[in-house]
């Protein structure tokens, strides 16, 4: 039979490997859980990471695409800018080119008039002081009309060109309006940070787990050394339960 000094070093012995085994076996897995946590937390921040960076691609393509229609409208709007300039100079210089032609044939018709006062005051046969009075007073008459329908020129065209510098800078007023209305060139957004990749925990050492169970098992001798001490008795030599007697 085996002796129960041996037996209650054993039991304590065993029980103590299978503590040293549970607490090692418990610290490997608050380890393993706590390093689960982190990767989570982690996979967590980079999906969250991910998705802005998502938002922001896309917020950027949509910026580049108005972008784009507005430079489209902007060119469509210099376009019919200058279709409408074109029509207008065009009428501009349509009203110069009437007002020029009715002063020439004005002009045609005073001196065609002064010719035929001419012709009529040379068929009188006249001379003298009132043939030359009449003569005189003819040459006046082309010269005032003739002065009075060149400054009518002058004045045509001076409106003409007025009137096509006034165009001209509704066109520059108008493309100014246009061009300030553009949005300005989109710039992409600044990618997300990347969170950092959490190190894992190391988990308990072998090495401690052999100590742990070494010692419980020197505590179990320890407590079997001791119990058969007791029950020899006080001085007795000890003697070992496995041991011939």
């Amino acid at each position: 039979m085996c002796s129960p000094s041996l037996a209650l070093g054993g039991v304590q012995a065993a029980g103590g490997v299978m503590g040293a085994m549970g607490q090692h076996r418990a610290q490997q897995a608050a380890v393993a859980r706590q390093n689960q946590i982190q990767e989570q937390q982690y996979q967590q921040q980079l999906r969250i990471q991910q998705e802005k960076d998502r938002v922001k691609k896309e917020k950027h393509t949509a910026d580049l695409q108005n972008h784009a229609q507005a430079l489209s409208d902007y060119q469509k709007q210099l376009e019919l800018t200058q279709l409408e300039t074109n029509r207008a100079m065009a009428v501009a210089k349509q009203k110069k080119t009437e007002r020029n032609t009715k002063a020439s044939f004005d002009l045609e018709a005073a001196v065609a008039k002064s010719i035929q006062a001419q012709g009529q005051t040379l068929s009188t046969g006249k001379s003298g002081q009132s043939f030359l009075l009449s003569v005189e007073q003819n040459k006046r008459s082309l010269g005032f009309a003739t002065a009075q329908i060149e400054q009518q020129m002058y004045d045509t065209n001076k409106a003409f060109n007025l009137e096509n510098q006034g165009i001209l800078m509704q066109q520059y007023n108008q493309d100014a309006s246009a061009y300030s209305s553009l949005p300005g060139h989109p710039t992409a957004a600044k990618a997300s940070t990347i969170p950092y990749k959490p190190i894992p925990i190391a988990g308990p050492s072998k090495m401690a787990l052999m100590g742990n169970m070494i010692g419980a098992v020197g505590s179990g001798v320890s407590t079997a050394v001791t119990t058969q001490r007791a029950i020899q008795g006080g001085d007795k030599a000890l003697t070992w339960p496995w041991s011939k007697s």
